[in-house]
């Protein structure tokens, strides 16, 4: 099967023709796997190797391929961006991200058997990093590279990744890292370069390695009236 795409440009904002290219080019991904049968992280990876050796600038190949990963997430709300081609994504479908929440350049988000859910409005500095998953450093006999994903299930569960929350109206700054069984609360802001290994309630300010509650945002009462303030707006 060949595919002639015949255009003067490829771009969505420049009329029939060179949108018509986008469109083509945007999907071509999901139509190769299904045509093909070939597996869609590895036409991925040939996308991203096309575009390190390319002159387009990332934003632009970011804007093209962006509809492509929302589809295959697990949830992708609206009034945010993401930047699949300058990030590093595992696992798209245990992945929820919440309206008017971006992802940043530079993110690393894996989510292996656990999920990872954002909420809305959160804000990230530049790059993040979220792991759901873990490796086990208790067998005996075995490299912990050859740890298989059936290694981390006990009595048919994995106890070993564990899911990933973060609330609405959450601020991380630059080079924070979360991982696996955190949950920080809503209104919440993470220090630059934190190390986030277990959960914080709502309000929370932290930082450090690993991350420690600094203070309180707000006390009870600036919190019912914050809350109240918010409750008017929506």
């Amino acid at each position: 099967m060949k595919i002639l795409i015949n255009a003067y440009a490829c771009s969505p904002g420049m009329g029939s023709e060179p949108g018509m290219a986008w469109n083509w080019v945007s999907i071509s991904p999901i139509f190769l796997s299904c045509i093909y049968k070939i597996d869609f992280l590895l036409i991925m990876n040939i996308f991203q190797i096309l575009q390190k050796i390319s002159l387009v600038p990332s934003y632009l190949w970011d804007k093209m391929w962006a509809p492509v990963w929302k589809r295959c997430m697990k949830q992708c709300g609206k009034g945010g961006y993401i930047r699949p081609m300058s990030s590093d994504f595992k696992g798209l479908w245990n992945l929820s991200v919440g309206d008017g929440t971006s992802i940043p350049k530079g993110s690393t988000i894996y989510c292996t058997d656990a999920p990872c859910t954002i909420g809305k409005k959160v804000l990230f500095g530049p790059n993040p990093t979220i792991i759901t998953g873990d490796h086990r450093i208790d067998l005996l006999g075995k490299y912990i590279a050859d740890v298989t994903v059936e290694d981390k299930f006990v009595d048919g569960v994995n106890v070993y990744d564990q899911p990933v929350v973060i609330e609405d109206d959450v601020w991380c700054g630059a080079n924070v890292t979360i991982l696996k069984g955190v949950t920080i609360g809503h209104g919440s802001v993470v220090a630059a370069g934190a190390v986030v290994t277990k959960s914080f309630p709502p309000y929370s300010i932290i930082g450090g390695i690993p991350a420690k509650l600094l203070k309180m945002r707000f006390t009870e009462e600036e919190i019912k009236e914050h809350e109240r303030m918010l409750a008017v707006k929506m």
